[in-house]
């Protein structure tokens, strides 16, 4: 009976055991062949982590490869405060220190990133820190303390176009300028990094592998030339140190393909000093984004429809009216009493009232057409942020004086990119060039290449009819024009001065100006287009030809012998009477019916 009994006790004993050792052998089997995927990724999850990893953003450089923005390395300071232990006080003295940061407020921000009852906090206590710096830091150990390599932004020609280039935020990420525009081909493809962490989960250090690797933008080359925009900016700064306006443009185009060669602005800043950006109206790019009267340099877009319309030729005689002339009762001034004149000398002497008499004779129908043709009240498309397309009022929208006033460049508001628009296509022989400002996109890896070809536009007028205009705006740059000061020795200029008056609470002010000049050189053959503006100029002048004219011929000058531009054969200088073609001309030859 013990025996039977103890028998029993055995099977039932191992019984146990065996349903133990089965119950056993199904969990070993879930967790090394079931669960077995899951296990180690949770496994993974619980001793490793993934960091990403940052690539270089693409360069800019000007067209022949000269950098105008790229990165300097730079390494991000972190901090985990529950690991500071007895050396806080000494971190916070250090950090203080070396990081330009209140001892309060990093204080402060420690305790915030402490009192999280979750999981450590690690917080970013600067970023873009330059390597000398961070190393100075990293020799005293801290617990808690680690760094991140990565890039910052860097400008290495300071303010240098800094308007055009713009600018990236604390992230990399570009808000205005090229660096918005083309943004999707700057930015780089983040890479991953796999690292193993201890049981409290802080980094080992040396134990990281590539999983995915980074990849840097592409580089974006511009149609800029530093040399010449180096040129343009001096010449446009000391503009401003004798004139003293309270902003100042300049743009360059070659009217052949519509490549913008410069563009600078005052005032301006530097994106490396964020000081020279607290106020924000500095970061625009005025020339594409701020509209006004143009004044007189609209004159020659307006006698280049007239001409093309056959409605004019350049002997065409208009009554100038002695200096004052009443059109829908408002009096029109010219600035010297001329009487008749034709219309090479209206455009010469910049006559008001024989322009306005010009578009009366054109009528209203081809005056609009003119100005559209020539590309106001519509953006240029350059494609750069923020472009206006300035106000020129839909025909139906005007009222009797505008047939006498949008002719002078009253009444519209227009951009110095749509003048420069505008003027390359007279000087192209009346071929309109899409403007713009990128050459090419370069991915530095594989060596793939976009290019940017020129492309027409749209002519705005007849060959001939430019041509016949080219000859009057010639002598705007003789003795006897308005603008005797912007020309240049062994060169033919073709240009136009504008003096206009601002409008300040609602009518034109009798002291604020915008003086301005636009022009091209060689006449018949032009290498540029320059544009060049004073807005309200306060020293020594405030007429087109006195402050616009002379940094004109001084920028060009340099410029020609920059682009190595031969000279004329012939010798150039004063022309006497009409040009030749003025002369010679009989397409119209009539006497103007305006009363």
């Amino acid at each position: 009976m013990q025996r039977q009994y103890l028998l029993v006790r055995m099977a039932i004993i191992l019984s146990v055991l065996g349903l133990g050792y089965a119950a056993l052998m199904v969990h070993v089997y879930r967790l090394q062949i079931a669960r077995h995927g899951e296990l180690i990724e949770k496994a993974r999850g619980k001793y490793t982590a993934c960091r990403t990893e940052s690539g270089e953003r693409g360069r800019i450089c000007d067209l022949d490869g000269n950098l105008l923005a790229g990165n300097i390395s730079c390494r991000d300071v972190l901090a985990e405060p529950r690991r500071f232990n007895r050396d806080r006080a000494q971190i916070v003295r250090v950090l203080s220190k070396e990081l330009g940061i209140a001892p309060t407020d990093l204080a402060r921000r420690f305790a915030l990133a402490n009192g999280q009852e979750s999981r450590p906090k690690e917080i970013v206590v600067k970023r873009g820190l330059d390597i000398r710096t961070a190393e100075n830091i990293a020799a005293y150990h801290f617990r808690g303390i680690r760094f991140i390599d990565g890039y910052r932004r860097n400008y290495p020609k300071g303010s240098l176009l800094a308007n055009l280039l713009g600018f990236t935020d604390i992230d990399g990420k570009g808000v205005s300028g090229v660096e918005q525009l083309e943004d999707s081909y700057l930015v780089p493809t983040p890479g991953r990094a796999v690292y193993e962490r201890d049981r409290r989960g802080h980094a080992l250090q040396n134990e990281s592998c590539t999983e995915q690797a980074a990849h840097n933008g592409s580089d974006v080359y511009l149609t800029i030339r530093e040399p010449i925009q180096n040129i343009v900016e001096e010449e446009l700064m000391e503009m401003v140190r004798k004139h003293r306006p309270k902003a100042a443009y300049a743009v360059m185009a070659n009217p052949a393909t519509g490549a913008i060669l410069a563009m600078a602005q005052y005032p301006a800043f530097d994106a490396n000093n964020r000081e020279t950006m607290r106020d924000p109206s500095h970061w625009r790019n005025r020339l594409l984004s701020e509209g006004f009267e143009p004044g007189s340099v609209m004159k020659a877009v307006t006698a280049a429809g007239a001409i093309d319309y056959g409605v004019v030729g350049l002997n065409s005689m208009f009554d100038c009216e002695s200096g004052a002339w009443v059109y829908c009762r408002k009096t029109l001034h010219d600035t010297h009493k001329y009487g008749r004149m034709p219309v090479w000398e209206i455009i010469q002497k910049s006559s008001n009232i024989g322009m306005a008499k010009i578009g009366i004779e054109m009528g209203p129908a081809r005056l609009y057409q003119t100005m559209k043709r020539f590309g106001f009240g519509d953006t240029t498309g350059i494609g750069l942020p923020d472009e206006a397309s300035g106000i020129f009022r839909p025909l139906n929208k005007w009222d009797g004086l505008s047939i006498s006033r949008f002719p002078i460049g009253q009444g519209v508001l227009v951009t110095p990119l749509q003048l420069l628009q505008a003027y390359c296509a007279i000087a192209n022989q009346g071929v309109m060039m899409q403007l713009h400002v990128l050459d090419r996109i370069v991915a530095p890896e594989t060596g793939y290449m976009e290019v940017t070809v020129p492309q027409v536009k749209r002519r705005a007028v007849k060959p001939e009819s430019a041509t016949t205009l080219i000859q009057a705006l010639k002598l705007v740059t003789t003795e006897d024009g308005t603008a005797p000061k912007a020309a240049v020795e062994g060169y033919e200029v073709a240009g136009k001065t504008g003096t206009a008056q601002k409008v300040v609470n609602g009518v034109y002010s009798s002291s604020e100006y915008v003086a301005s000049f636009a022009g091209f050189v060689p006449a018949d053959n032009a290498a540029f287009v320059l544009i060049i503006a004073a807005d309200t100029p306060t020293d020594n002048g405030y007429y087109g030809g006195t402050v616009a004219a002379p940094t004109f011929s001084h920028i060009a000058e340099r410029t020609l012998k920059y682009l190595q531009v031969a000279p004329a054969q012939r010798p150039v200088g004063r022309i006497n009477g009409g040009p030749p073609e003025a002369r010679t001309d009989a397409a119209v030859e009539t006497v103007s019916r305006v009363p």
